[in-house]
């Protein structure tokens, strides 16, 4: 007898493998569209920045020179000219930390602009590059880090466990210091 509890409890060992086998084999479960964010990741000197997808147009290599604009603060590094359309281009690099792209990149203008719409304008970000796409989940994203300051202190949302920081482009462009005003007397 004892022979056959041992043949009866070795089947049910053998059932419960292959069911926890079962539940192994299958593919995990997505998240849902909602759950999930889609990121341009932007390389900033050693800094990566998050920015949503939908508000990203395009992305160009900076082949030619970006045509200066007097008066204006050394942030806005100039006009693009893409297909006829003028766009101011802000060094998203010297507005956050203070250091002129062109200083980092060796005085050549290496890198690239991504033309980007938010608060009603459309504006090219100065980076260094603009390396992957990818989504983040919701869950994934945690609070800004705590010694975040400056600047980035109104615009970082969030960061993820890789530290890509989330920039809010909406707060990013509402920012007063980036208005440029025309007075004449």
């Amino acid at each position: 007898m004892p022979e056959h509890t041992t043949i009866q409890g070795s089947d049910t060992i053998q059932r419960i493998l292959e069911e926890r086998a079962c539940i192994l084999a299958r593919s995990p479960e997505t998240a849902s569209a909602s759950d999930t964010v889609e990121l341009v990741v932007l390389v900033v000197g050693k800094e990566r920045y998050g920015i949503a997808i939908e508000q990203v147009h395009e992305i160009q290599a900076l082949t030619a020179a970006l045509t200066p604009v007097p008066g204006v603060p050394p942030y806005w590094v100039g006009l693009m000219n893409l297909r006829g359309r003028l766009h101011p281009v802000l060094d998203l690099g010297y507005f956050l930390t203070t250091t002129p792209f062109n200083a980092s990149a060796g005085g050549g203008q290496h890198g690239k602009a991504v033309l980007v719409n938010g608060a009603g304008l459309e504006v090219g970000l100065l980076v260094d590059d603009v390396p992957q796409v990818r989504q983040v989940t919701q869950a994934e994203i945690g609070p800004p880090l705590s010694d975040t300051g400056g600047a980035k202190r109104q615009i970082v949302t969030g960061v993820t466990p890789d530290l890509l920081s989330l920039l809010d482009l909406e707060a990013l462009l509402s920012d007063p210091r980036l208005v440029v005003q025309d007075e004449t007397i």
